[in-house]
């Protein structure tokens, strides 16, 4: 058993696949206590690269390319949850000792293919977001959304961000996202895809929500922010 987590330093960020992406994320979780890792680099089905930040790695390994993943430092009283996991979608529990508060988080890492033939979001998110609601249970989501939204600061809207979007306002969510500043950045684009989302309770509990300059070696930057009121 882990002590219970304090005050959580939170990473968000794509790495497209990259070996050296993985191993820029070693070095910027000396300041971090979990990411929340969409896209990492796999070898023969399993997660490589992240080894050298201890701590515990999540995903399903019962899928041949894992798109998702959560990896959070020692320390920290966490449970896995399987039953929530997926190629494309990865979900854990972490307790907290309150503060002003909540004491339970599910923290989940997502990620939504551009060319997925249904509009987001997908029935596996869906019924994660159904089961907290019905257990009174904190949800953060980290996105990678392949949509484009004004509301997250895109500089247009997509017929797939619209219903995410909609999805989000109609379950009472909200949007962590601050400024416009691009999530993802290429050669020929520069465009906010990345996004966070919450409930409303442990929302107000996040803070100092940005997109870093810091070097990612993916096409995306690192999104940071803190969960405080929970020590």
């Amino acid at each position: 058993m882990k002590r219970e987590s304090q005050r959580m330093r939170v990473l968000q960020v794509n790495l497209h696949h990259s070996r050296a992406a993985s191993a820029a994320l070693t070095v910027a979780m000396r300041n971090c206590d979990v990411a929340l890792i969409q896209e990492p680099w796999t070898y023969k089905g399993e997660i490589k690269g992240l080894k050298e930040v201890g701590g515990e790695l999540i995903y399903s390994r019962s899928i041949p390319h894992p798109r998702t993943c959560i990896l959070v430092k020692k320390g920290f009283w966490i449970l896995p949850l399987m039953h929530h996991c997926s190629g494309d979608l990865t979900a854990a529990k972490i307790k907290t000792l309150g503060g002003g508060g909540p004491r339970e988080i599910i923290l989940r890492s997502a990620y939504l293919p551009y060319n997925d033939g249904e509009p987001p979001p997908p029935g596996e998110l869906e019924r994660l977001v159904i089961g907290c609601r019905a257990n009174g249970t904190q949800l953060i989501v980290s996105c990678d959304a392949n949509s484009h939204n004004t509301s997250w600061g895109s500089t247009n809207i997509n017929n797939r961000a619209e219903s995410l979007f909609n999805y989000i306002m109609a379950n009472g969510l909200d949007i962590m996202n601050r400024g416009n500043k691009p999530t993802s950045v290429t050669s020929n684009r520069q465009e906010v895809n990345d996004i966070t989302i919450a409930t409303v309770y442990v929302g107000n509990c996040i803070k100092d929500w940005h997109v870093t300059e810091e070097l990612s070696c993916s096409d995306h930057r690192y999104i940071h922010f803190t969960v405080t009121g929970i020590d």
